[in-house]
């Protein structure tokens, strides 16, 4: 007997008022990052945007602790970043929120994975704070980068096991514009250090939150539990 696929409605996956407040902080990032690339006025907005997200989360979706626990860190990075756009301390914290990712979207036989990352991660990163092998920012760059890219094939094998749910399919797709987003924060990043010419360094924080808070988005409705009815 073949088993038909839901009928999703788009009015219950993003209820409104959202999507419009959403597109409405999505269109001003856009406007003032044209215009005032670097005012306080636009970071306020950017963040408030994703603190959007975790209240989104926390509306939707009240039982899915670790997903609210991740738009929770995510915030708490970006504040960080806001303060000092090169903390170490900032792309820690987002590390923390990927793992969180990790572990909700894990399958039952992946949390040995997560805690062997964890620890491997964790022992790499002191020792090289300890004995410098590598410049920081590299060493924790390289782990969050392998942390999204498991999060995205995560994503990728649910949407296999499960693929009428676009639950899983939005999980895809804020995996990949957060990825997007990473490759401009590291040439923003290499700009700012003059590693690489600093003319790059405004235009790439412009696509660098161009990805990110449509990923944000995306990931706030990547719940594996049942919205609020």
């Amino acid at each position: 007997m073949t088993t038909k696929p839901r009928n999703y409605s788009w009015r219950k996956l993003c209820p409104d008022p959202w999507p419009a407040i959403w597109l409405w902080v999505f269109l001003v990032n856009i406007i003032l990052g044209f215009i005032t690339p670097e005012s306080f006025t636009l970071m306020f907005i950017r963040i408030g945007g994703i603190v959007l997200c975790l209240i989104y989360t926390i509306y939707l979706f009240p039982k899915d602790h670790l997903l609210q626990l991740a738009m929770l860190v995510t915030v708490s990075a970006d504040i960080i970043l806001a303060v000092d756009n090169v903390a170490e301390a900032g792309v820690i914290v987002f590390i923390i929120a990927q793992v969180i990712h990790f572990s909700r979207l894990k399958s039952t036989h992946s949390a040995p994975i997560i805690l062997i990352f964890s620890l491997f991660s964790l022992a790499i990163i002191i020792l090289n704070y300890i004995f410098r092998f590598i410049t920081p920012m590299y060493v924790l760059s390289f782990f969050y980068v392998v942390a999204i890219i498991t999060n995205l094939i995560l994503s990728l094998l649910w949407h296999r096991s499960n693929p009428d749910n676009p639950r899983a399919l939005f999980a895809i797709i804020g995996f990949t514009l957060f990825l997007c987003c990473d490759i401009f924060t590291g040439i923003s990043y290499l700009s700012f250090t003059e590693q690489i010419p600093t003319f790059f360094y405004v235009p790439a924080n412009f696509f660098a939150w161009f990805f990110y808070y449509p990923s944000q988005i995306c990931i706030s409705n990547s719940s594996k539990l049942k919205p609020q009815a």
